[in-house]
C-alpha cells in the first residue's frame, strides 16, 4: 500500500508541473500572437497601413485624372450633345462608356470606406448631327465626319485642326487613327466574293475583340501604314542626303532608307526576304531570328513604310507602340477589323471589290522602282518626283511610295488601304494540303492588294492573300489598331 501511495503522489506531482508549463507556454504564445496581430509591425497594423496606402494611391490617381480632364478642357458641367453642338466640343460622356468601381469595407470595423463611383478611359467629342465618338485619354479629335472618316491624334497640338470638315490635313504632329463606326450585329468577317481565294481563313471573331464594339460601337485603325521615320522638311530644304527623322532603328546601322532609293535590279537591296528589319516577339517559334528593331513606329504622312516585316514583327511593333499607355492598348489590325472597314467604305460609296485607279498624279512623296529586268523603267527622275507615275504600265517592277504620297490613295481619310504594301493581319490562314515547307506551317492573312503591277487587275483592297509568318518580303508591311479599354 505504501508503494501504491508513493506512485499516486508521484503521478500527481508530474501532472501539476506539466500543467504549469503548459499554461506558461500558452501565455507566451498568446503574447506572441497578440504582438503579431497588434504590435508595432503586427498584421492589423500592416493591414491598416496597406489600406491607407491604397486610399492614398487612389486619391492621387483621381487627382491625376482630374488634372488630365482639366487639361483637356473637361469641366464638371459638360454640355449635352445636340444636333446644334459644334463638332470638336467635349460633351457629356454616355453612361455606357463608363465603368463603375465598387465600394469596399474596412476589414477591422466592417464600415464602408469608399463609395462606388464611375470612371472612363475615354471622353466624348461631338462630331455633328448630335453624334459623338469616344476619344481615348491622351488622344485628341482632329476633324472629319462620320461620312468622311474621323481622325484623332496623340498630339494635343493637332486638336480641332479640321473640326467638322470633310477632309483632314496630312501635316499633323502626332500619330493618327481613324474611327470605324459599327454595331455589334455588323461586326463579323465578310466573304466579299472576289475572284481569287488562294487560301481559307479563320472565319471566327475572337470574343475579346467584340468587347470594345459592344461598349463603344466602333474602333480605331492607323491612318497610315506603319513607318520607321518621317520626312524632315528642314533637312530636305538643306539638301541633306537622308532627310528623315527616325523613330525605329536597327542593328549594325542598317536602314530602310538605304533600300528605298532607286535600284537597278531586283536583287540590289530588294531581295525577297531581309531579316535585318525583323523584331521577334518573345515566345514566337523562331529560333534563328533575333530582335533587331528598337524604338516605336510612326503613323504619319511622308514616312518610310516599315517594309520587309514578317508577321511577328507586325505583331511586336504594333503592340509596342502604346504598350505603356495607361488608357489604351495597340495591336495588329484583325481580319474582322479589316472587313468591317471595307463595309464602312462600301456603305459610303467606295467600291472595295474592284481595283482603284493607280495612275498616281502630282506625287509629293519619295519613291523607288525595283525592276526585275535590271533596267530602269524611265518612269522616275531620281529620289523624288512630281511626275505622273502609271505603275500599271511598268512590267515586272514594284513601286514603293512614302506614306500619303498623293491624295489619290486616300479613302475615308485613310491612306494606302489599297497598296502601298501588303499588310499583315492577325487572321490565321488555312492553305489545305499544299506543302509550303517547314517554315510555312504558321500562315496568316495579308490585305491591301500590294501594288505589284502584274497583280493589280486581280487584287482589290478586300482581297485575302496569305504567307508564312516568317516571310519578310520587300512588299510586306502592316497597320496597327487601337483597342479601347
Amino acid at each position: 500500500m505504501k508503494n501504491s501511495a508513493k506512485k499516486v503522489k508521484g503521478f500527481k506531482g508530474i501532472t501539476l508541473i506539466s500543467l504549469v508549463i503548459t499554461i506558461i507556454l500558452l501565455i507566451i504564445l498568446a503574447g506572441i500572437t497578440i504582438n503579431i496581430g497588434l504590435g508595432e509591425n503586427g498584421l492589423f497594423t500592416r493591414a491598416k497601413e496597406a489600406k491607407n496606402k491604397y486610399l492614398t494611391a487612389e486619391r492621387e490617381e483621381k487627382e491625376e485624372l482630374n488634372e488630365l480632364y482639366k487639361g483637356l478642357g473637361i469641366e464638371e458641367e459638360l454640355p449635352e450633345n445636340t444636333k446644334g453642338t459644334e463638332a470638336g466640343t467635349i460633351v457629356i460622356t454616355p453612361e455606357k462608356w463608363k465603368t463603375t468601381l465598387p465600394n469596399y469595407v474596412d476589414v477591422q470595423t466592417g464600415e464602408q470606406v469608399k463609395k462606388s463611383y464611375k470612371v472612363a478611359n475615354v471622353y466624348a467629342v461631338a462630331v455633328g448631327e448630335g453624334k459623338e465618338i469616344p476619344v481615348p485619354l491622351g488622344f485628341y479629335y482632329v476633324g472629319g465626319t462620320l461620312e468622311s472618316g474621323i481622325v484623332i491624334s496623340d498630339n494635343s497640338e493637332d486638336t480641332n485642326k479640321d473640326a467638322g470638315k470633310t477632309d483632314v490635313r496630312k501635316d499633323l504632329k502626332g500619330n493618327q487613327f481613324v474611327w470605324i463606326p459599327c454595331n455589334i450585329e455588323d461586326y463579323h468577317k465578310i466573304d466579299f466574293g472576289n475572284l481569287l481565294k488562294n487560301a481559307g481563313w479563320d472565319t471566327a471573331t475572337v470574343s475579346t475583340e467584340r468587347f470594345q464594339i459592344e461598349k463603344y460601337n466602333g474602333f480605331y485603325i492607323g491612318r497610315y501604314e506603319a513607318g520607321v521615320g518621317t520626312l524632315n522638311k528642314e533637312k530636305e530644304e538643306r539638301g541633306e542626303t537622308n532627310p528623315f527623322d527616325y523613330t525605329v532603328m536597327f542593328e549594325n546601322g542598317v536602314s530602310l532608307f538605304n533600300k528605298i532609293q532607286i535600284q537597278t535590279a531586283l536583287v540590289s537591296g530588294w531581295k525577297g526576304q531581309n531579316y535585318n528589319f525583323t523584331a521577334k516577339m518573345e515566345g514566337t517559334p523562331v529560333s534563328n531570328v533575333t530582335n533587331k528593331a528598337t524604338g516605336n513606329i510612326v503613323l504619319k504622312a511622308d514616312s518610310i513604310p516599315y517594309y520587309h516585316a514578317d508577321y511577328y514583327t507586325a505583331i511586336e511593333m504594333s503592340e509596342r507602340l502604346y504598350r505603356n499607355h495607361p488608357y489604351v492598348k495597340s495591336g495588329l489590325i484583325t481580319g474582322t477589323m479589316w472587313d468591317t472597314m471595307m463595309k464602312y467604305m462600301s456603305d459610303n460609296g467606295i467600291n472595295v471589290t474592284s481595283i482603284q485607279d493607280m495612275s498616281l498624279t502630282n506625287l509629293s512623296g519619295y519613291y523607288t522602282s525595283a525592276v526585275a529586268t535590271g533596267t530602269n523603267t524611265g518612269e522616275t527622275d531620281g529620289f523624288k518626283s512630281s511626275k505622273t507615275l502609271n505603275i500599271n504600265s511598268i512590267i515586272n517592277s514594284y513601286v514603293l511610295l512614302t506614306t500619303g504620297s498623293t491624295e489619290k490613295v486616300k479613302k475615308m481619310n485613310i491612306y494606302d488601304i489599297e497598296g502601298n504594301l501588303w499588310e499583315w493581319t492577325s487572321e490565321a490562314a488555312y492553305y489545305g494540303n499544299v506543302d509550303y515547307g517547314e517554315n510555312t506551317k504558321n500562315t496568316y492573312m495579308l490585305r491591301g492588294g500590294g501594288k505589284h503591277p502584274g497583280y493589280t487587275k486581280l487584287l482589290p483592297a478586300c482581297f485575302r492573300a496569305f504567307d508564312s509568318a516568317l516571310s519578310a518580303n520587300f512588299c510586306d508591311g502592316f497597320r496597327p489598331a487601337l483597342f479601347l479599354q
